[in-house]
C-alpha cells in the first residue's frame, strides 16, 4: 500500500510572535537589518519548514524593488554563537545584513505604500535548520520605517506526514 505525503502542523502550529526589542525597527535605514532578541526553538521539533509573516510600518513610498529579506542564523556548534558570529546582539545592525550564506527568502512588498502605511507578506515554505536559530529580518525597501513602525513578525512551522 503506498503512503500518501502531506502536510501537517509542526511544533509552533499557529501563528507565533518572534521575539524583537520593542525598538529594534524605529526607523530602520534601508540596507539596515534587525536581529530577533530569542531564538526561535527547532533543535527539538526539528520541522523542516516555516511561513513567516510580517507586517510593519513604513516612513517613506515603497517603489517598484522594494522587498524585505529574511535570514536564518542556526546556533552554531560551539552552542553560543548564532550564524557567522557578526550578528552578536539582538536590535538594529546599521548598514548591514547578515551574510548571504543565511539569506532564506526575499519578499516582494506592495509598490506605492506611502509614508505612515504598511507593507504586508509571508516567507512562504521557508526551509529551516535542524538547530535553534535566531530570525534576522533585512530592509530593502528603499526608505526607512517610520519612528514607530509597528511592527509584527509571526512564524508557524510545518511538518511531512507520510501517513496521508
Amino acid at each position: 500500500m503506498a503512503s500518501l505525503l502531506t502536510l501537517a502542523a509542526g511544533g509552533i502550529s499557529s501563528w507565533t510572535a518572534i521575539s524583537f526589542g520593542t525598538s529594534a525597527f524605529n526607523s530602520l535605514a534601508a540596507n539596515s537589518s534587525v536581529v530577533a532578541s530569542a531564538a526561535v526553538a527547532n533543535a527539538t521539533n526539528l520541522d523542516p519548514f516555516a511561513d513567516i509573516s510580517f507586517v510593519m510600518t513604513v516612513g517613506g513610498t515603497t517603489v517598484v524593488g522594494s522587498s524585505l529579506s529574511l535570514f536564518l542564523l542556526p546556533l552554531n556548534q560551539d552552542g553560543t554563537t548564532y550564524g557567522d558570529g557578526r550578528t552578536t546582539s539582538s536590535g538594529a545592525l546599521s548598514g548591514v545584513f547578515p551574510a548571504g550564506s543565511y539569506l532564506a527568502a526575499v519578499a516582494g512588498v506592495q509598490v506605492g505604500v506611502t509614508s505612515g502605511n504598511t507593507v504586508v507578506g509571508t516567507f512562504r515554505r521557508v526551509e529551516l535548520p535542524r538547530a535553534d536559530f535566531l530570525v534576522a529580518i533585512g530592509n530593502g525597501l528603499t526608505v526607512a520605517l517610520a519612528a514607530s513602525p509597528a511592527v509584527t513578525i509571526k512564524i508557524q512551522t510545518t511538518r511531512l506526514n507520510l501517513n496521508g
